[in-house]
C-alpha cells in the first residue's frame, strides 16, 4: 500500500504555465501570485548563474533555494481560537463602554430586576401566567446587539484593511490573505469589509458555529473566511 505524496511547504516555485518567472504555492494548491526570477546572490552557489533549480510540488517534497518569500502554513484551530478569544475581550471593553454611555446597560439591568421582582411574587402565589421581560427589555438587548455587531464589524475591518490581521491574530503570529495569495499579501478594503461585516454577523448569529469550521475545513477556514475567499496564515 503506498502512501499519497508529502505536499511542499508554502513558497515560490518555477511557474509550471512556462511564463519564464515564480508562481507561488500555497501549500495546498497555485495561486495567481506570479513574480519574475529573484535576482541571485553569492549564498545561491550557483555556478553556472541564471535562474535556481527548484523541485515541483506535484513531484513530491521540494523546498525552494535562495527565494525571498515570505511563508505561512493554515493556522491551527486552537491558535484561531485563541486570537478570537483576546479579539472577543477587546471589543467586548469597547462595547461596554458604549452601552453605558449610551445608559443601554443600566436600562437592560433594571428591566432584568424588575422581572426578578415579578418571578419572586409570582412564584410566592403561582396564578395567572408566568410573568415575562418587558418590550423595553427587548428593544434595550436588541439595541445592545446591534452596538455590538457595529463594534465587531469597525474593529475587524479597519485591522485588517490596513495591517491585515486583527490585534489578537497579531498577538499569536496569524496574518489574513487572499486564498492562494502569499502571506506578505495586504489584504485590501473590499476583502476586510467583506470579512469583517460578514464574521461579526456570523458571530453574532450562530456563534462559535463559525468558528468550528477551521477545525476540519483543509485551510482550516471558517465561515466567514469562505465566504470572504480569505484564509488566516501561522506566520511566526
Amino acid at each position: 500500500m503506498t502512501s499519497a505524496p508529502q505536499q511542499p511547504p508554502a513558497g515560490w516555485y518555477p511557474d509550471p504555465a512556462g511564463s519564464g518567472g515564480e508562481r507561488y504555492w500555497d501549500g495546498i494548491a497555485w495561486s495567481q501570485a506570479t513574480r519574475d526570477w529573484p535576482t541571485p546572490t553569492a549564498t545561491d552557489h550557483n555556478p553556472i548563474g541564471g535562474p535556481q533549480t527548484y523541485g515541483s510540488p506535484q513531484g513530491g517534497y521540494a523546498r525552494p533555494i535562495g527565494a525571498q518569500a515570505t511563508q505561512g502554513q493554515p493556522a491551527g484551530f486552537w491558535w484561531r481560537l485563541l486570537g478570537y478569544v483576546i479579539d472577543t475581550i477587546l471589543v467586548s471593553i469597547v462595547g461596554s463602554i458604549l452601552s453605558s454611555a449610551t445608559g443601554l446597560s443600566t436600562q437592560v439591568q433594571g428591566e432584568l430586576d424588575r422581572w426578578a421582582r415579578e418571578l419572586l411574587l409570582w412564584s410566592e402565589a403561582p396564578t395567572g401566567d408566568m410573568p415575562m421581560p418587558a418590550d423595553a427589555f427587548w428593544s434595550a438587548m436588541l439595541y445592545s446587539t446591534l452596538i455590538s455587531i457595529i463594534v465587531y464589524a469597525a474593529y475587524r475591518t479597519i485591522l485588517l484593511g490596513t495591517l491585515s490581521a486583527t490585534l489578537g491574530q497579531q498577538a499569536v503570529g496569524l496574518r489574513t490573505v487572499k486564498v492562494g495569495e502569499p502571506a506578505d499579501s495586504k489584504l485590501g478594503w473590499g476583502t476586510a469589509a467583506v470579512r469583517g461585516i460578514v464574521g461579526a454577523l456570523l458571530y453574532e448569529s450562530i456563534g462559535f458555529i463559525n468558528g468550528i469550521f477551521a477545525a476540519f475545513t483543509p485551510r482550516k477556514q471558517t465561515l466567514s473566511d469562505m465566504i470572504s475567499k480569505t484564509q488566516v496564515l501561522k506566520i511566526r
